[in-house]
Parts: structure tokens; sequence; C-alpha cells
């Protein structure tokens, strides 16, 4: 039997017009987290969610 779920996504995240830039800027403030050899070959996904993890530890870091 299959069971259809509907899943409702909540409002889209905005994002900056330069968000790349600053996924560079938050990239060189938190090397030492290890993701920098990964970071050329992520998905634009994995970068974005790369970006929001980064940006939150920075907006509570301060």
């Amino acid at each position: 039997m299959w069971v259809y779920t509907h899943w409702k996504a909540g409002p889209a995240m905005k994002l900056p017009n330069d968000w790349i830039k600053e996924l560079e800027l938050l990239a060189w403030r938190f090397s030492y987290l290890g993701f920098g050899p990964d970071l050329a070959c992520m998905t634009t996904t994995e970068s974005t969610g790369l970006y929001c993890y980064l940006s939150r530890i920075a907006a509570t870091a301060r």
C-alpha cells in the first residue's frame, strides 16, 4: 500500500546577491573546520548550506 503525504515547504531562503563572496570570506575565517579541500567540488546546494552554517556561526560568535 502506497501512502502519499503532502510536504509543504516553508518560505524560500533569501540569500544576498554576493553570497559567494561572503562564503569565501567566511571560509577563510573558519578554515580550521577543515572543509577547505572539499569547497571546490561542492554543488550549489552544498555551498549554500555551508554558507548558511558559517554565517550562523559568525553571527553567534560576535
